[in-house]
């Protein structure tokens, strides 16, 4: 009998310990990832290696969600592994914890060290921008808090995998990590020996087919962390993760093939709110505000009327080409009163941040060409006529008004500077006045040459703030 109670009481006891250490564990401590943090290995297991999140701040918590890519793969694959049953755990944290909790969301994404250099550098970014869509897509309230962090080829990954793993010998797990953690071996060099100078081990087999099969496709990997402010109000009741294991031959192939299908795959049910298709912006038209509120005494109001066309050619980069047409056109002859102008200008932008929806800080640098004519002087109606061109860089914010991605709105801040260099004529009117304008010339006429003087200018070019709509919008299918 006692013994019994000493046993419940044992037990009791070991909950509250347990219920007090999560309470007093600091920032990041009470991460949580989908599944089993154990990696088995062979007749083994490891400690699953999960990325440190950069963010430094004292959040209550930290929920990290794992999704794991094919070989070669850069597509959101939801058989693959536990992507499906991950992207549920990920879509259960927000219910549970409430979007406006959600104090940041870090998308780090990785690849293996396997392969040519520039494919996986190719790889890590477009599996980061997969993963970056499919928030922006299910989850668009949070795309002002996600940031985006990219760890080509992770070899440190690697050397903690193969430091902790029981199965290699320890002459073996020093030459494996003597190649990882070389500061003087190339990339190159060190893919090279790991392929070709490991050779193999008792129950193991190839050494390097071993890694292959085991570690290189967990490291494949895009991991989301959420930090929040508050503890989940609900718990994620979710089965543990069914370590992948890719099916290797003994003997290496000269190239890699894709990793084979699940025999059982996991379906992923999409919210059911979620459409077949969506639009995404092609063509914005836009015009700059304070050009309308031009105004002299004897044109009256003397509107600078423009438009500008901005084309995005894809939906979440950062570049974008822009054209602008300005061609106020104002004249009153008997006043001496003249205002024309004709302006062409072509400006290409780079977004800071990418799939911004082209929305936030940019930078931008333009070309333009125009004419002329211009006199203000009601007195002796001289004025100036003539032809320029210049170019320069600008800096603008775009801010959408309403809510992002769905918005057609944007108002735009934007200053410009550079040089500008023209060609002109000064003139004065007739006196006595009968319509006509003469060009400032005391010499024979024959001798008389057109755009006689020039003018420079560096500095300030321009300033405004521009309206700009969505006017034309692709459809585009939902991955």
């Amino acid at each position: 009998m006692r013994g019994k109670r000493a046993k419940t009481l044992l037990v009791i006891l070991s909950l509250v310990v347990a219920i007090l250490s999560t309470m007093t564990r600091p920032a990041y401590a009470q991460s949580r990832s989908m599944g089993s943090n154990l990696l088995k290995v062979g007749d083994s297991t490891v400690k699953r290696i999960m990325p440190v999140p950069e963010s430094d701040s004292t959040y209550a918590d930290a929920d990290y969600t794992e999704v794991h890519f094919r070989q070669n793969k850069a597509d959101l694959d939801l058989d693959y592994m536990d992507n499906g049953k991950s992207l549920q755990h990920l879509h259960r944290v927000f219910d549970s914890l409430g979007i406006e909790n959600v104090a940041a969301v870090e998308i780090i994404a990785q690849s293996s060290p396997d392969g040519g250099l520039a494919r996986n550098e190719w790889l890590t970014e477009h599996r980061s921008q997969v993963i970056l869509e499919y928030m922006n897509l299910h989850f668009p309230e949070l795309s002002d808090r996600i940031s985006l962090n990219t760890v080509t080829e992770s070899w440190e990954n690697l050397s903690m995998y193969v430091a902790q793993d029981p199965n290699l010998t320890e002459k073996n797990r020093t030459k494996i990590l003597d190649i990882i953690d070389s500061p003087t071996m190339s990339v190159a060099t060190k893919k090279s020996r790991l392929k070709n100078n490991l050779g193999s081990q008792s129950k193991l087999g190839n050494i390097y087919s071993y890694l292959l099969k085991y570690y290189y496709p967990v490291i494949r990997n895009t991991g989301i962390y959420v930090l929040h402010t508050v503890e989940p109000v609900t718990a994620f009741n979710m089965p543990p993760l069914v370590p992948y294991v890719e099916e290797t031959s003994p003997v290496l192939p000269d190239t890699i093939g894709p990793a084979p299908a699940q025999s059982e795959p996991h379906v992923f049910e999409e919210p059911d709110s979620t459409p077949p298709e969506r639009k995404r912006p092609v063509l914005a038209v836009k015009t700059n505000l304070p050009y309308y509120g031009f105004f002299r005494k004897d044109l009256g109001w003397a509107p600078i009327y423009n438009v500008e066309a901005e084309w995005y050619p894809t939906e979440n980069g950062r570049w974008t080409l822009l054209g602008e047409y300005e061609f106020p056109w104002h004249m009153a002859k008997d006043n001496h009163e003249c205002f024309e102008i004709l302006n062409l200008q072509l400006e290409a932008r780079r977004y800071f941040k990418k799939a911004s929806n082209h929305s936030g800080h940019y930078l931008s640098a333009y070309a333009g060409v125009n004419l002329f004519d211009i006199c203000f002087d009601g007195y002796s109606g001289h004025g100036f006529q003539g032809e320029g061109f210049g170019g320069g860089l600008g800096y603008g914010y775009v801010l959408p008004l309403g809510k992002k991605p769905d918005t057609r709105w944007k108002l735009e801040f934007f200053i410009k500077g550079g040089v500008y260099v023209t060609l002109y004529d000064p003139y004065d009117a007739g006196n006595p006045f009968q319509g006509k304008y003469y060009y400032e010339w005391y010499d024979a006429p024959n001798l008389f040459i057109r755009r006689n003087m020039i003018f420079r200018w560096l500095g300030p070019t321009g300033a405004g703030i521009t309206l700009s709509y969505d006017l034309i919008r692709k459809k585009v299918k939902n991955k």
